[in-house]
């Protein structure tokens, strides 16, 4: 019997400032708040996984300092397994520093990355062993490591699926991008990035292009994240749309990230695609709920308490 998730990708330590307003060209703000705290997208995806009790392996790169061992500390305490996390000598750990202003629908956030240590091909991770998993969830900025991955369930594992995320593959050729987001069973993303893959401006415009694009290809679904606007399964066939839970959201970091870990939850349970979403919304949204990327994050018991109680947005608000 295969395992159920493992996972290949980001990890990451954030400092964030917060002010009431970002300033502009020669100006100054103050900063009414300052903290650190373990980051990067994969792993905030698999820390809220850990939390919901599916104990995802997490292969990534740390470098050999303080910020990479809080890091895996971190994901430890989340319930992650951390023993596929390669520590590279002589490298700093990727770090970023993020700036959150405004507040309410003028909340806003500004991502400073310094890249340090990160899986790239040739990384010596366990391959073997994360393909006794299930589902590998891809989100590597390297795009010949995606392809690596994406060619290797059918030569080494045809029983493991691929899912991943879109979140990456906007910063290379759109057309290679979409070609890759295509070679996923089932892949995540916001409505950025979907009209950024699908080179349209409109969102009914993209479903229509990722439709068609669907009846040729390995991918069978995307789920796509539209913040206040809910979430949205696009298959072949036709569409799902869930609308958000009413939340006040303080930041919004680590919302996708948290989304996506949502979505795996219904997916590791075998759920429909109404409850796909429900669980990507209540996972992402609660994720807003307090500043960085993980102190939003609940345990299962929890986010089961909020899908039973929050009120969804726009109708019982």
């Amino acid at each position: 019997m295969l395992n159920r998730l493992a996972a290949v990708g980001m990890c990451a330590w954030d400092h964030f400032l917060v002010c009431h307003d970002y300033p502009g060209p020669g100006e100054y703000t103050i900063v009414t708040h300052e903290f650190e705290q373990a980051g990067g997208t994969t792993s905030n995806t698999c820390a809220a996984l850990g939390l919901l009790g599916f104990a995802p392996v997490l292969a990534s790169c740390i470098g050999d300092d303080v910020y990479g061992a809080a890091i895996v500390d971190s994901l430890a305490q989340a319930g992650c397994d951390t023993s596929a996390i390669l520590t590279v000598a002589g490298a700093p750990t990727d770090r970023s520093h993020i700036v959150i202003s405004g507040s309410g629908d003028d909340l806003d956030r500004t991502i400073f990355w310094i890249q340090g240590a990160r899986p790239a091909a040739g990384a010596q991770f366990p391959v073997d062993r994360l393909l006794e998993h299930r589902w590998v969830l891809l989100d590597v900025d390297d795009p010949r490591l995606r392809q690596f991955w994406l060619d290797l369930p059918a030569h080494r594992s045809p029983r493991t699926r691929i899912i991943g995320t879109m979140i990456y593959l906007v910063d290379i050729p759109r057309a290679d991008g979409w070609r890759q987001a295509m070679q996923h069973d089932i892949i995540f993303g916001n409505r950025r990035e979907f009209l950024a893959l699908t080179g349209t401006s409109d969102l009914d415009e993209a479903i229509r292009t990722a439709q068609r694009e669907l009846a040729g290809n390995a991918c069978e679904a995307l789920y796509i994240s539209l913040g206040p606007e809910g979430s949205l399964a696009i298959r072949q066939a036709g569409t799902t749309h869930m609308p958000a839970f009413a939340i006040d959201a303080v930041d919004t970091t680590g919302a996708g990230d948290a989304f996506a870990a949502g979505c795996i939850w219904g997916i590791l349970e075998n759920l429909d695609d109404e409850e796909i979403l429900r669980r990507g919304n209540v996972i992402g949204g609660l994720a807003c709920t307090a500043l960085g990327a993980r102190a939003g994050l609940v345990a299962r018991a929890d986010a089961e308490a909020a899908l039973a109680s929050l009120p969804v947005r726009g109708v019982d608000a």
